[in-house]
Formats: C-alpha cells, sequence, structure tokens
C-alpha cells in the first residue's frame, strides 16, 4: 500500500495547475479531484481539505474556481 504523502499530493495540485492554460473557464473543483484521485487512489485527504488545496492553487495560478464537487 502506497502511504499519502503531502508533498506528493501538492505536486500533483501544482501540475494540474500548470498544465490548465486558458484562464478562461474556471477550474472544476470536481475535475481535479477526480484527476488527482486517479493518480493518487489512496490519497487520505478529507474532500473539504483537498477542495481547498486544490481552490487554493487555482487561485494562485490566477484561475476562477468552480465549486462543483457536488457533481461528482
Amino acid at each position: 500500500m502506497i502511504k499519502y504523502h503531502p508533498v506528493r499530493l501538492n505536486e500533483l495540485i501544482e501540475h494540474y495547475m500548470e498544465t490548465r492554460l486558458s484562464h478562461r473557464s474556471p477550474v472544476s473543483v470536481a475535475a481535479a479531484t477526480r484527476a488527482i484521485l486517479t493518480v493518487m487512489p489512496d490519497c487520505s485527504v478529507e474532500s473539504p481539505q483537498l477542495s481547498n488545496m486544490i481552490a487554493r492553487s487555482a487561485v494562485k495560478h490566477g484561475h476562477a474556481v468552480s465549486f462543483d464537487l457536488m457533481s461528482i
């Protein structure tokens, strides 16, 4: 079993934001969560905390945020 590593999770979130070239559409928290959990299915971070991490990173990278987590 792979253990949760906060540095790795932060790197995944940052990489996701860096691949979002368009600043015209908001970053979907649901889509980002799905992408991150695909790569790190054993992530032990609770959904609200993960959403906050994604939103902070999106804002830091100049993106708007769509809090659409209910659609997962």
